[in-house]
């Protein structure tokens, strides 16, 4: 009986290089198998096999992140106001992709944190810095949603911008306004949405895989979605979001004027009378409930005529950082050098009130 010895030699022929993140979609895998053998420890003519061939499917995966750690901070009618995020296509492939921003609905959170949306912005813009398929740099400048290529395996740095509502449009202190930055992955030809491959695999064309949102280990996929990934987001659905947002932080400044009598001709300091010839004190209590400090703030007050305000210059005085403000109690500091008295009218100028406190401005005049 004659024993034959077996052993089996597999050639690949790769059309394409592989990159870091998996074999370029469209190469065609050549594969032809050698039987090597023995009869009566003779060799014998090898064997071939037919050439078996495939082409390498496409995976469309991408990330889409905010760089934000928190609501950008703005105050009421501010224009170009930007949020930031990056985006990296880890498919095998050059890959189209929509980019679209919307106003998320009410109540709906930012990716950082639990702050819930109240308000919107307006006139929302987007615009990305990318690696073409050529692998040159491009801009995709300022505009509401545009298709672009970007590179396998490489990063694209968005911007959204967004003008805030001013005050008079209801633009408030606190107001939340969270935004969401889609990509879509769409067909080579910009005709519309990329379309998963279903049903068996074909060998010899080129099939559609999502595979976004997923961690692929071992052979098995587990979905990041609701509960580890972006928020609102769905795996495998060739879609990927990032949420970012807004918050209003301005001054809300009030102010109560108050007088006292500081001194008068006949009593002096003791118990005055508000007489000519007496001096009174006005006490400005400005406060800010806001949650941002306010600077640069001008008090403006025009007098009666029949006040003296030839001391008054000097007299004027501030107590900044707080808790409340009384008449009876002078502030210390002395701002003579910010204050304007003209005719009847005073100014004064650079007072400065922080978030959540009062400032006590006061000056005097004479009773003619």
């Amino acid at each position: 009986m004659k024993k034959i010895f077996l052993s089996v030699a597999a050639i690949l022929l790769l059309g394409s290089q592989a990159y870091a993140l998996g074999t370029d979609a469209g190469t065609d895998i050549t594969n032809t198998a050698t039987l090597s053998y023995k009869a009566g420890g003779v060799d014998q003519p090898d064997v071939t096999s037919n050439e078996d061939k495939f082409v390498v499917d496409k995976k469309i995966d991408m990330v889409l992140t905010t760089d934000d750690q928190t609501q950008v901070e703005v105050t009421p009618g501010q224009q170009d106001q930007v949020t930031s995020y990056t985006f990296k296509n880890e498919g095998n492939a050059n890959q189209k992709f929509k980019f679209e921003v919307a106003n998320l609905a009410n109540g709906e959170e930012a990716d950082y944190n639990d702050k819930k949306d109240n308000d919107d912005v307006n006139n929302l813009e987007i615009k990305c810095t990318y690696t073409d398929g050529d692998g040159n740099s491009q801009t995709a400048d300022w505009d509401s949603s545009f298709v672009i290529e970007i590179k396998e395996d490489t990063k694209a740095n968005c911007k959204v911008r967004a003008d805030i509502k001013t005050a008079a449009d209801g633009g408030e202190d606190g107001d939340i306004m969270n935004v969401e930055l889609k990509a879509t992955a769409y067909k080579d030809d910009g005709s519309g949405p990329e379309e998963e491959t279903t049903g068996a695999d074909t060998q010899d064309k080129v099939d559609i895989v999502f595979a976004d949102g997923e961690s692929v280990k071992n052979g098995a996929k587990s979905g990041l979605g609701s509960t580890g990934g972006t928020k609102g987001d769905t795996a495998g659905d060739g879609i990927d979001l990032a949420r970012s947002g807004y918050i209003i932080k301005t001054p809300i400044l009030t102010v109560n004027k108050t007088s006292c009598p500081v001194s008068d001709p006949v009593n002096n300091t003791d118990n005055p009378k508000r007489i000519p010839g007496a001096y009174i004190r006005y006490m400005f209590d400005i406060e800010n409930k806001g949650t941002s400090d306010a600077t640069s703030v001008t008090l403006k007050d025009k007098l009666n005529d029949n006040l003296d305000l030839s001391k008054t210059k000097d007299s004027a005085k501030k107590d900044e950082n707080q808790d409340s403000c009384s008449c009876s109690s002078e502030p210390s500091n002395d701002i003579s050098g910010d204050t304007t008295v003209s005719g009847q009218d005073v100014e004064i100028k650079n007072i400065g009130i922080k978030s959540k406190k009062h400032t006590c401005v006061s000056f005097e005049v004479e009773i003619k």
